[in-house]
């Protein structure tokens, strides 16, 4: 377990880096499907591979929003959502940009719905989510912190405690060999205890190390692969795919 922290601490400098591309603000619709299009700030690759919105983060943005009613902001979790006094906890793993977290915030505040979204990666990146949770208003439901993926989960996340965790999001985490044993960790920390938390996780498919992620996680978790819904066939083109991991009791 030493060595697990450890290299959890240099986890940081595992992402590999980009050259610098295009750094702007980009609108996001998502075809119309929210009336406030969601902007996003990328570093265009100052921070690595982070600091740019990737296909699988918005397949995860469009199932939110698909899954989304005046009722109540992810309508499909509605068995799994635990509500802590007035709000339901969401914790969106490797954010990156923020775009998820911030996508399920915008729907909560369009909604009513009363929730706090803990937008979570590697220290270098929480300016850039704090940047654009602030560019879409939204510093009351969005809340940027570091989560280093191995480590020991803050208390207020755990399992038992008034703000446990009632929803994981993660999009594209699935990316880098070495890191493969810290995200395991972190997710079983996190769907540890008699009602886990519901696991939803887009990913897109590039090589095939990536298998060994998928095999070790089988061994805790049920995949559920979604394929039902609209545009399934465009995101499968970018083998880009949706799921939903379950805990075994």
């Amino acid at each position: 377990m030493a060595d697990l922290v450890n290299f959890a601490t240099q986890f940081a400098d595992l992402a590999p880096a980009r050259p610098i591309e295009h750094l702007g603000d980009t609108d996001l619709t998502f075809g119309g499907r929210i009336d406030f299009p969601l902007k996003i700030h990328e570093d265009g690759g100052e921070n690595g591979c982070g600091g740019k919105i990737w296909a699988a983060g918005q397949l995860l943005c469009e199932h939110l929003i698909d899954n989304s009613d005046a009722n109540g902001l992810l309508s499909l979790c509605s068995e799994k959502l635990q509500t802590h006094g007035s709000f339901t906890n969401i914790l969106e793993l490797g954010s990156g940009t923020g775009l998820v977290g911030i996508c399920a915030g915008l729907l909560a505040k369009t909604n009513g719905f009363k929730a706090k979204i803990y937008a979570t990666d590697i220290e270098k990146l929480i300016e850039l989510m704090n940047s654009n949770t602030k560019l879409n208003g939204l510093e009351k439901y969005v809340f940027p912190e570091i989560l280093m993926w191995g480590e020991p989960l803050a208390e207020k996340y755990q399992a038992g405690t008034p703000s446990r965790i009632d929803l994981v999001l993660a999009a594209d985490c699935v990316y880098l060999e070495d890191a493969f044993p810290l995200l395991e960790k972190t997710l079983l920390d996190l769907t540890s205890g008699d009602s886990p938390p519901t696991v939803l996780m887009s990913y897109t498919k590039r090589r095939k190390a990536n298998k060994v992620f998928f095999r070790r996680i089988r061994k805790h978790f049920q995949i559920i692969t979604f394929t039902d819904f609209d545009r399934y066939e465009h995101y499968s083109s970018k083998r880009t795919y949706l799921f939903q991991l379950v805990r075994f009791q």
